[in-house]
């Protein structure tokens, strides 16, 4: 099994070799990777954040949130 180190290093050897007409490519690969990267730490740190919610708000809320979109909804023959 490899380690994070050695994957690293091996990427790394990699790198070196891509010609110098395609290390702008890499570079716009690797920001799109550190984007989508940082996006999905944002959305995640959202987990749990309702778990200590009580019971019966999140069933009025829930409760709520459904009549809201059936009101709000254009029906098709308006």
């Amino acid at each position: 099994m490899i380690t994070d180190i050695q994957r690293r290093n091996q990427i790394l050897r990699r790198i070196n070799r891509i010609p110098k007409d395609k290390l702008k490519e890499l570079d716009e690969y690797i920001s799109k990777l550190e984007h989508d990267v940082g996006r999905n730490n944002k959305t995640l740190s959202f987990a749990g954040a309702w778990k200590d919610i009580d019971e019966s708000v999140f069933d009025d809320f829930t409760e709520k949130l459904i009549r809201n979109r059936q009101k709000n909804r254009p029906r098709i023959d308006e």
